[in-house]
């Protein structure tokens, strides 16, 4: 062996015994964290805390909403995301194109920002509310709290799922099949239910599970909006380990993993007994069907509109607020004078600026730590096919199966105290846990996007590399990466992006040294101080200007 191919293989020995190292350390112990601080607490094996859990009323209570939440949401968000492509790609509705560009929405703003927006604009104090009080004086001003809150949040925030995958598929009907259909007497309605629901039906199925499973770890909404008597799983845990009750936290984190899990399980069984087949290959275009029902087209053309009306309003008057001055965002219902001092604080103190650069901070780290297990992890993966890289792709897919809080409840229980595998140090507090915890939570994603990228790689342009003498790291430097580039920026810029406003592990994880934007966001929920609300709109609206730039130029790229 000559002294070069020793070099790479040891080179390459390196980099697998890092990945295993992180693997093991942030990914296995912390789940074997979880288990150990639920059963063997004391050092000796006991299920008292199953004990505990069945005693406590709220803790059942938060179960009973968490599954009963995710039946809601499924039923609502269905009804509005097939509503949605209803409207935009198979009725001739006018301003189409313009409610299109308003349901798309959620996709440049999610999470911690989308809720606190939606409370800024719905709650007792927000100036939607403010209106509808002065029209009905017998309305309860503290409607958008608890169930009602957060099922009205999860609603119009859930149907990125059905633009993403439903859209997409409903575009791709072929529009010969439907006009077969109208000609043998079929009317519209009957034209969607006998053959275009049967195409994006696949696709639905599709959003259901992810949705599913996005309600059952919905962690933002109940936090904000759930009030002290209303709590998911989520938030409950966050609330569990605030107080000490480590046991029960951990408890609640494995209960919702094993709910995820049968579910992914159970929805996999059904979709292998169950063969869809789409009924057209090469599809026409579809032209728009007018509604000839005179009061049927009113009543949806009334009911989109409104639609469209309630996702426009949080962005709208997000935006309008942020450059309003102190007294107008406390008490006016709408503002009468417009000014750049929200901005202007936000930007020039470092108290204000500090949360933003913190999370650019961090998220540039998890970025950096993702792209580097996943590229080299996809390239072990997708050129070698034996057992070992089998387990190492099951294993980075492990955060996927596993709500983020269980993680994060399982780093907590591994690194409150020192640990040989970071070199005897306790992690918890300082500033290392959250950027490696942002970067575990997205690494199956990001994961599966850059391995599919391979297949795309003309491998013909390897052999030549090969032939032409070159070696397995120049072949790779020179021939693979440029081919993965516009995939894995995309990717990164994405993950940076959703990482800005993250709070579902920055909330358990995070410490006073590094307070991430996510939990600023959160801030006027709990503190009716108007400059902390004054600069949350200033974030929120930052947020989704970067995050349209982003989204605009990853696809720019990859186009490119």
């Amino acid at each position: 062996m000559s002294s070069k191919k020793r070099i790479q293989k040891i080179l390459y020995g390196i980099l697998f015994l890092i990945i295993g190292w992180f693997i093991t350390s942030f990914i296995l112990l912390p789940v074997i964290g979880v288990f150990r601080e639920i059963f063997f607490a004391d050092g000796s094996f006991s299920i008292d805390v199953v004990k505990k859990l069945t005693a406590s009323k709220r803790v059942v209570s938060s179960l009973k909403n968490t599954y009963l939440m995710a039946v809601c949401t499924v039923i609502t968000v269905s009804i509005i995301g097939i509503f949605q492509i209803l409207v935009t790609e198979y009725f001739d509705i006018r301003g189409s194109k313009i409610l299109s560009a308003v349901f798309h929405t959620p996709l440049i703003y999610g999470g911690i920002s989308l809720v606190t927006g939606y409370n800024y604009i719905y709650s007792s104090n927000g100036f939607v509310t403010k209106l509808l009080v002065d029209v009905f004086p017998g309305m309860d001003p503290k409607w958008f709290t608890g169930f009602v809150g957060v099922l009205f949040v999860h609603s119009f925030s859930m149907t990125t799922y059905h633009i993403l995958f439903v859209k997409t598929t409903f575009k791709r009907i072929d529009y010969s099949t439907i006009e077969a259909c109208r000609s043998l007497g079929g009317n519209n309605i009957k034209a969607f239910f006998k053959v275009a629901l049967p195409v994006i039906k696949p696709s639905i199925f599709s959003a259901t599970v992810l949705l599913t499973l996005m309600s059952l770890n919905s962690f933002a909404a109940p936090a904000v909006l759930g009030g002290k008597d209303f709590y998911l799983i989520n938030s409950m845990i966050l609330n569990l380990n605030s107080i000490g009750s480590r046991d029960l936290a951990a408890l609640l984190a494995l209960v919702l993993a094993f709910t995820c899990i049968i579910l992914l399980l159970v929805m996999k069984w059904f979709e292998r007994r169950n063969n869809y087949v789409s009924v057209s290959k090469v599809p026409t275009k579809i032209r728009k069907m007018k509604i000839r029902n005179p009061f049927l087209n009113v009543l949806v053309h009334g009911i989109s509109y409104l639609l469209g009306i309630i996702y426009a309003l949080p962005i709208a008057g997000i935006l309008i607020f942020s450059f309003a001055d102190i007294q107008t965002i406390v008490d006016q219902t709408f503002p009468k004078s417009f000014t750049l001092e929200n901005y202007i604080r936000v930007f020039s103190r470092s108290v204000t600026l500090k949360p933003l650069m913190n999370s650019v901070k961090l998220s540039l780290i998890a970025v950096v730590i993702v792209m580097i297990i996943c590229i080299i992890s996809a390239l072990a993966i997708h050129k070698n096919k034996n057992k070992m890289t089998l387990i190492l792709e099951l294993t980075l897919l492990i955060p996927w199966m596993l709500p983020a809080t269980m993680l994060a409840v399982g780093m907590i229980s591994t690194y409150s105290q020192p640990s040989i595998m970071v070199l005897g140090t306790a992690l918890l507090g300082g500033f290392w846990l959250l950027p490696i915890a942002y970067a575990v939570t997205s690494i199956p994603q990001a994961m599966r996007l850059i391995k599919a990228s391979l297949y795309n790689i003309n491998t013909s342009h390897e052999e030549a590399a090969r032939a032409l003498g070159a070696g397995p790291i120049y072949t790779m430097l020179r021939v693979i990466l440029p081919a993965m580039l516009p995939t894995a920026v995309s990717v990164g810029a994405i993950t940076f992006n959703g990482l800005l406003s993250e709070y579902t592990v920055s909330a358990l994880l995070y410490s006073a040294d590094t307070v991430p934007l996510g939990i600023v966001l959160r801030t006027p929920a709990t503190n009716p101080d108007p400059y902390s609300a004054a600069s949350t709109l200033v974030y929120i609206v930052v947020l989704m200007i970067f995050s349209g730039i982003t989204l605009a130029a990853t696809q720019k790229y990859r186009n490119y």
